[in-house]
């Protein structure tokens, strides 16, 4: 338990070579989020959230969102915990269902800009007047409605006529990769947080020591190897920049997830992509010795599409207040 299954033999660090500074990531993924609680009924917390995610592509050196379909590009939710079968709960959930709020089957993509999603929908044993617990659950349930909106785009991107034509374009993901089809394996997901190496007793280690430029061998994470074998990826380590003075050695590291399979050789190629997307600095953001710069430019067009929605938490928060009164 703890111990990631190794890929390559012996473990260690690898030499990348040389590189000529070409990538053939074309296609850039990310995805934002904001929640605020805006009221309470009881001991219950009413969370609103906005999650907003995009593609760009870069053609001739210039970034161009993608258009897509559907999902839609943001999507505002109010986070109730309708399953613990509180009447008020549900009495105001059937309001805002009533107004035009949609709700969210289990496995769906958001497929509506206003949802009331249940924040207790996978905890059985919920508590509804333990107000902490209830606003924990109301914060998972945002990412993950963020993490599916991201993994519907990337279903999308899979299946778009323009990505399967061009054979040679790959698409970078903010974090862990999901639902990748067999079919198209052309996705890598960059995960920029180190907080809790993968690598247990010597071998962190050698990680902590990897130089600039160099890879780890690769491996899949233990708790991947718990899981269902199609949600099992083959991950490794890359120093993307020397450690930052007065940062700790992980800060400069990333881990790489690519599709089940991925060879030596190709995992040496995409690890020199990343490289060649060092340029430029994704500054002013503090967490640019690990990000590369077009993620950075995907989270700066979504970030205000976030904050604007300010207005309409304020306009809820009033909604709220007024019904409460009546």
């Amino acid at each position: 338990t703890g111990r990631p299954h190794h890929l390559e033999s012996p473990v260690g660090s690898r030499d990348l070579g040389g590189h000529d500074g070409t990538s053939r990531l074309c296609y850039f993924l990310d995805g934002v989020q904001s929640s605020r609680e805006i009221g309470r009924i009881e001991m219950v917390p009413v969370v609103v959230a906005t999650v907003a995610a995009a593609i760009i592509n870069r053609c001739d050196r210039r970034f161009s969102r993608m258009p897509l379909e559907s999902p839609p590009v943001v999507v505002q939710a109010v986070m109730l915990p309708r399953s613990t079968g509180d009447e008020k709960v549900k009495a105001f959930w059937d309001l805002l269902v009533a107004a035009g709020f949609s709700e969210l089957a289990p496995d769906e993509v958001p497929s509506s800009p206003h949802l009331v999603l249940d924040s207790a929908e996978y905890m059985a044993d919920a508590d509804p007047s333990d107000y902490v617990g209830m606003r924990e659950m109301a914060r998972v349930r945002v990412r993950a409605l963020r993490e599916r909106l991201e993994g519907g785009m990337l279903r999308q991107w899979e299946l778009d006529d323009r990505t399967l034509e061009d054979a040679d374009a790959w698409i970078a993901v903010d974090g862990q990769l999901r639902d990748i089809r067999e079919s198209n394996r052309r996705a890598i997901g960059l995960i920029k947080s180190v907080a809790r190496p993968e690598f247990v007793g010597k071998d962190v280690g050698m990680l902590l020591d990897l130089e600039p430029g160099m890879r780890t061998t690769s491996f899949v994470p233990d708790w991947q190897l718990r899981r269902d074998p199609g949600e099992r990826r083959t991950s490794w380590y890359l120093r993307v920049w020397p450690p930052q003075r007065g940062a700790d050695a992980l800060g400069s590291l990333m881990r790489v997830e690519a599709p089940q399979g991925t060879e030596p050789d190709l995992i040496d190629e995409i690890s020199r992509w990343i490289l060649a997307e060092r340029a430029p600095l994704a500054k002013p953001d503090p967490r640019w010795p690990a990000m590369i710069y077009p993620i950075h430019y995907v989270e700066k067009i979504l970030k205000p599409l976030v904050q604007g929605s300010e207005r309409a938490y304020a306009r809820l928060e009033r909604q709220l207040a007024s019904n409460g009164r009546n």
